[in-house]
């Protein structure tokens, strides 16, 4: 049987002033960008089999799996229905 992991896209600044973003696009920080990359780089340091990653069409889930997808060279690719 598979498996299917989430992981939240890295901090913006509405995370930073309490707001919620929802369907609002608004970009990662700085820190967001380190978070992802940190992420991508402790899967692809575990035993982690993943095929694809999913995000959803705003920028800060589209940089979270972007800097995923290069530490880990998993294949990434938007889903809409993920909005």
């Amino acid at each position: 049987m598979g498996c299917v992991y989430y992981t939240r896209h890295g901090q913006t600044i509405w995370n930073v002033e309490n707001k919620i973003c929802g369907a609002t696009d608004v970009p990662l920080t700085e820190l967001g960008h380190e978070q992802a990359i940190t992420l991508g780089k402790e899967i692809a340091a575990s035993d982690m089999k993943i095929d694809e990653i999913l995000y959803s069409p705003l920028s800060r889930a589209a940089e979270t799996a972007r800097h995923i997808s290069e530490e880990t060279s998993i294949p990434m690719r938007m889903e809409p229905r993920l909005t």
